[in-house]
């Protein structure tokens, strides 16, 4: 045996990540994660949830995707659900379709990941918990729809990057299972939550919001390591962290 041959990584996730700062990530992925996955990350640097700075996020596209190609990828996750939103259906798609053009590698947004998640869990109504403003649930939603789900409320505070950014670690804890109690408690005839938002850390509030209310609690961490590791083939569940990560 070479040396490291049973150390290389078997799989590579490609990601492409809204903002400059990158920790809560890669603190969840490798616990859920199957090992032997490696997850490789550029960041776009998104400053506001605006048409304009979302615009000059996917500037540089074809450079970045490139660049992630290089490192030998096998998938390319678009992250980040308020670029998506923010994109809309029709763009994100080009967006998608420009990526698996230059990259020559599968490709998925995140929000497609969330929607997948829940269709695989059976979930038909939806609730939704986040740091987004209005119109971006209201996109949200769309996406749902697309996928024969119906959201049937949402529970947010809106903030910007600016300001959750700034948030300490215990801080996001508490406002991610603040929101998604609230939201489970006003819809109780939601088959499923949502809590949405990448810069929180979230597999405790996954484990004690199922546990309390016994309904699947989804997130963009959860979505993205189940869907993309089952695209390239290569998912193993794990118990102790939720009901979509246990999925086979």
């Amino acid at each position: 045996m070479a040396i490291g041959e049973d150390y290389l990584p078997v799989r590579k996730i490609g990601c492409l990540v809204p903002f400059s700062v990158i920790d809560t990530g890669p603190y969840e992925f490798y616990r859920i994660a199957p090992e032997r996955v490696m997850r490789v990350m550029l960041p776009a640097g998104l400053a506001e949830f605006s048409s304009a700075d979302v615009e000059r996020v996917f500037q540089p596209l074809d450079k970045l995707t490139r660049q992630l190609c290089e490192r030998g990828v096998d998938i390319i996750v678009q992250m980040g659900v308020p670029l998506d939103l923010l994109l809309g259906r029709e763009a994100l798609a080009r967006v998608i379709g420009r990526i698996e053009e230059i990259g020559h590698v599968p490709a998925v947004a995140e929000v497609h990941s969330v929607v997948q998640a829940a269709r695989a869990l059976g979930i038909k109504k939806i609730v939704a918990a986040n740091k987004w403003n209005e119109v971006m649930n209201r996109r949200l939603a769309e996406f749902f729809a697309e996928g024969g789900i119906t959201q049937i409320g949402t529970q947010a505070r809106s903030l910007v990057p600016a300001e959750f950014m700034k948030m300490s670690s215990d801080e996001g804890l508490s406002l991610a299972y603040g929101l998604g109690r609230m939201a489970l408690n006003a819809y109780p005839e939601a088959e499923g939550l949502f809590l949405g938002g990448g810069a929180w850390l979230t597999l405790p509030v996954i484990i004690a919001l199922e546990q309390k209310f016994g309904k699947p609690v989804i997130t963009n961490q959860t979505a993205v390591v189940w869907d993309a590791c089952r695209r390239v083939s290569y998912w193993q569940p794990k118990a102790g962290y939720g009901m979509l990560i246990a999925l086979p």
